[in-house]
């Protein structure tokens, strides 16, 4: 059986393939329209239920009349603005740089375009997409590099100083995870968008044509914010500095207390510094924010295996097993706890699903091959083996699962299938 001590951060920073899209959905018979221009795909759809709140103004106003409402917001927090990070805040060199680049037009459409295209392209700013580091709108414009967050703040920045009235979006149940270390990466979805109802349109980066975009929802600056802060809390505990990241996660719940990413990613920081207590808290304030956060429960049975306390984290396990769950992690502990439990085909079953909800992972092939071969199914193991190699050899349940089928036919000399 594989222990594990994992807990789940949870960072708004999409893992999507390169590209930059734009989308609009004429409706729901004829689909989409699609265009491409020098390499950028392009194009448009309506977003039913995105508004904006309606703040209107002249090219570089706009930007300064909403900045004015959020410190006021962070003022009503008992936050000191002066200590806090706007990641959407833009220097001179941006400035100019919108005026050198980007021709403003009657149609915001046109203005919109023009503006991802001089940020994409080889011959304007030619910015990527990597993933990780959630830097603000200063530190993408100077790197060239952004994940989907550190897009939107510049994107929102840029716009806004072009006096568009664009608006931070999020992806609600849009998740993928990844293995980080001893941290599973739970990572959502936040891009830009602008207009109301029928006539809303969302602003992407990346290839993201597998996203389903009726799962976006219109979130304030502060929501904003305090995901930015949630985000470098996550990093920061990815890179070890728990420390660091405590104080990231305090203001991202100090900023918006019904965020359960800040929460959660709180908790572990907590954990991390020795404070369970205090830890489990924060999990449970996660789950009161949010009942359905599957991270936040993933962090509860990490701490109640830690404390011994086995009868409280398997009950946990068995409560994610009974809702929308698409953690191929859990999925992974579930399946373990069977095994170790001797219930070889209720173990196969946890391993299958995790293989579904995480295709691309090579230990939940390699865990389907582990609980075939332990039902004498070796051909099967071999066949779960090699999906697992193909995405990653070096996993550590890839290389146990093909040491373990060297020494059976070395030991035997024989296939069994049953």
């Amino acid at each position: 059986m594989h222990e594990s001590g994992e807990e789940s951060v949870v960072s708004s920073g999409f893992p999507p393939r390169p590209g930059l899209w734009i989308r609009r959905r004429e409706d729901s018979v004829r689909g989409s329209v699609w265009w491409a221009t020098r390499g950028v795909a392009v194009a448009f759809f309506i977003v039913t239920g995105i508004g904006w709140p309606g703040v209107e103004g002249p090219e570089g106003s706009l930007g300064r009349d909403l900045r004015a409402r959020l410190v006021a917001e962070v003022e009503a927090k008992g936050l000191n603005p002066a200590e806090i990070v706007f990641p959407d805040t833009l220097t001179e060199e941006i400035r100019q740089w919108l005026r050198d680049n980007v021709e403003t037009s009657p149609s915001p459409k046109e203005t919109i375009t023009g503006l991802l295209r001089a940020m994409t392209e080889p011959d304007g700013l030619a910015l990527v997409y990597v993933p990780g580091y959630t830097g603000t709108a200063a530190e993408a414009f100077q790197s060239q590099q952004a994940n989907c967050l550190a897009f939107t703040h510049l994107m929102i920045g840029m716009s806004r100083e072009l006096g568009i009235p664009t608006y931070y979006v999020n992806y609600e149940l849009v998740e993928r995870f990844r293995r980080s270390g001893d941290l599973i990466v739970v990572s959502g979805h936040v891009s830009a968008g602008y207009g109301r109802g029928a006539a809303g349109y969302l602003l992407e980066f990346g290839d993201l044509a597998d996203l389903d975009r009726s799962q976006a929802r219109p979130i304030s600056d502060l929501n904003a914010l305090a995901r930015y802060y949630a985000n470098r809390a996550a990093e920061l505990l990815e890179d070890g500095q728990v420390e660091d990241a405590l104080a990231w996660a305090e203001t991202a719940t100090r900023l918006e207390p019904a965020l359960a990413e800040g929460w959660s990613n709180l908790g572990v920081a907590l954990r991390r510094s020795g404070r369970l207590d205090a830890a489990e808290t924060a999990y449970l304030q996660a789950t009161e924010v949010d009942p359905e956060y599957h991270a936040a429960y993933h962090n509860l049975f990490a701490l109640m295996r830690l404390r011994g306390e086995s009868e409280a984290a398997r009950e946990i396990l068995e409560l994610l097993d009974r809702r929308n769950n698409r953690n191929p992690f859990i999925y992974l502990e579930l399946g373990d706890q069977s095994l170790a439990a001797h219930r070889l085909a209720e173990a196969g079953r946890f391993y299958e699903r995790a293989s579904k909800v995480g295709s691309e992972l090579a230990e939940t092939w390699a865990a389907r091959g582990g609980c075939a071969l332990d039902s004498g199914k070796v051909r099967k193991a071999r066949r779960w083996l090699k999906k697992a190699q193909r995405r990653s050899p070096d996993d550590p349940r890839t290389i146990e699962l093909e040491q373990r089928l060297l020494e059976f036919e070395g030991v035997l000399g024989i296939e069994s299938e049953l």
